[in-house]
């Protein structure tokens, strides 16, 4: 697969997730005795790039997948994993290199069909050559079915977090049936799950609608919680607060522009949590394009001569905290510790340049001008960097494949991945970036210390893995690998009828739209 296409794909979760510009919400005709809504609507701002498991871009997109796929793992909302297609898990042996998972009894996809071990290891084997934003995490695995409820997955080096890739959020656990992958065209506009809904096409537009009905196979009726679901189409954000205000739609994801604008409506609840780290990752780490990115002082200086809690409060206002780390609060691998290292000091920026000589310096910065919050933060960075000498040359691409393209002709020594970069497993999170072969390490730049520590994390325990995670962050933030400026959040204003919408801990998901339920 070329490069570009996979980093399109890998960046599909971040980019999805972050834009936050989606809605949801509830048909009102006879919900719950009268008290709530018997039918869900889930608008987003965009239909998705495709139903298919192995293509979809995740994030907010993951409304169109939950009803209909069941995962082999589900998220809890205290962030430990849970029960789904799979109801026993765990490692085996150690050195974090083998995960078995046993499938539990009586499970059908929606056309009747059991689910069996060989039915997991070809949907995963397919979604392996997928596009999909967890399909690289998923191709170094091996997988096998030693009898029909069982499935072993490989990994030919340590991985800590095995469990996770088979929550919603990677999709690959996302398992299809044997007719979806007979006819795998059919996958981007019709479902093959074994989830507690079916898409109905029918009633689904493509690019307006799509509408979900319960799935008479699904392994536990009663967790199906809704006569049907429907996802709208729905880009205009201030739209969407007005038909949750009306009552037409039950849940959005907000901005910070217009979540004040429910604020004190009885009828509608806003949740807020910090997901992305909006900043700059200093790519040219050897000094291809700019030598004095070379220099761990220089890109020190850059983190000393930015007023973050300044530029937070300008572009995010209350739904941003000031943040140097390329992890948020509350996530695995957030480091106390790493959050002291650079404050707001102008002259130590200075006098850092200065000692690693440069008292002036350019660095030519790709950005998606499509997010107008990114563009806002990095115009202030611009500004606050030029009073220490530093200059930002910056390039404005309109789409993401502009940007994309811009990322891979290696003519940028930093970039900007708007609207920022997600949260989650430590393991995961930084990999893109950090890691000599990570999609967006397009100089292929390696650090003996990033390796070093990402190589402990890998073959952590649980019980050392928390110290791993964050070793791995302080090491990032001490050799000044990236420049984050703000933890930034997401939204969700929804019809306070509903109940168990939530973000969970540790993750930059919302629980998913099959455990709501309706007062």
């Amino acid at each position: 697969m070329k490069r570009a296409t996979v980093l399109h794909a890998s960046i599909g979760v971040v980019t999805t997730l972050a834009l936050a510009a989606c809605s949801a919400g509830a048909d009102n005709t006879g919900g719950s005795g009268g008290t709530g809504p018997a039918n869900l609507t889930i608008a987003l701002n965009s239909a998705p790039n495709s139903l298919d498991p192995a293509q979809v871009a995740v994030g907010p997109f993951l409304n169109y997948m939950d009803p209909a796929y069941a995962s082999l793992l589900s998220r809890k909302a205290d962030g430990t994993l849970g029960a789904g297609l799979a109801d026993k898990w765990g490692y085996v042996g150690n050195g974090n290199t083998k995960f078995q998972l046993s499938l539990r009894k009586g499970a059908k996809f929606a056309d009747g069909t059991p689910v069996t071990a060989d039915d997991v290891v070809n949907s995963i084997k397919y979604f392996q050559k997928g596009s999909g934003p967890g399909g690289a995490y998923y191709r170094p695995l091996t997988f096998s079915a030693p009898d029909s409820s069982t499935v072993l997955v490989s990994s030919p080096t340590p991985n800590p977090d095995m469990g996770a890739l088979f929550t919603p959020e990677f999709m690959g656990g996302a398992i299809i049936s044997p007719a979806g992958l007979k006819d795998p065209k059919k996958l981007a506009s019709t479902t093959f799950g074994a989830g507690p809904y079916v898409l109905s096409a029918q009633q689904s537009v493509s690019g307006d609608h799509y509408v979900y009905l319960p799935n008479k196979n699904f392994y536990d009726q009663s967790a199906i919680h809704f006569k049907k679901i429907t996802v709208r189409v729905m880009p205009n954000v201030n739209s969407q607060a007005q038909a949750l205000k009306s009552g037409q739609i039950d849940l959005m994801y907000g901005t910070p522009d217009v979540a004040p604008t429910v604020a004190g409506v009885k009828s509608i609840t806003t949740i807020k949590t910090p997901t992305t780290w909006a900043g700059l990752y200093l790519l040219d780490r050897e000094g291809t394009v700019v030598e004095g990115l070379r220099d761990v002082r220089v890109r020190q200086a850059l983190n000393f001569a930015l007023d973050r809690a300044a530029i937070t409060k300008a572009v995010y206002g209350d739904y941003g905290k000031p943040i140097s780390q390329p992890a948020m609060p509350g996530y695995d691998g957030y480091s106390p510790e790493a959050e002291k290292t650079y404050s707001y000091d102008p002259a130590k920026a200075k006098q850092l340049l200065k000692a690693a000589g440069y008292q002036k310096l350019t660095i030519p910065v790709n950005y998606g001008s499509f997010d107008p919050l990114t563009t806002k933060m990095l115009q202030a960075v611009q500004d606050q960097l030029a009073k220490a000498g530093v200059t930002l040359k910056l390039k404005a691409a309109a789409n993401f494949g502009g940007w994309i393209n811009d990322l891979l002709s290696k003519k940028y020594a930093a970039t900007v991945l708007s609207p920022g970069q997600g949260g989650g497993e430590n393991f995961y999170a930084q990999q893109p970036g950090f890691t000599k072969t990570g999609i967006m390490n397009v100089f292929g730049v390696g650090d003996k210390d990033v390796d070093a520590a990402f190589a402990r994390l890998a073959k952590s325990d649980p019980q050392s893995s928390g110290a791993a995670a964050k070793d791995l962050t302080e090491v990032i933030v001490r050799k000044a690998l990236a420049l984050p400026v703000s933890a930034t959040d997401t939204i969700a204003m929804y019809n306070t009828k509903l109940r168990g919408v939530k973000f969970g801990v540790g993750t930059a998901q919302l629980t998913s739209n099959v455990t709501w339920t309706s007062r």
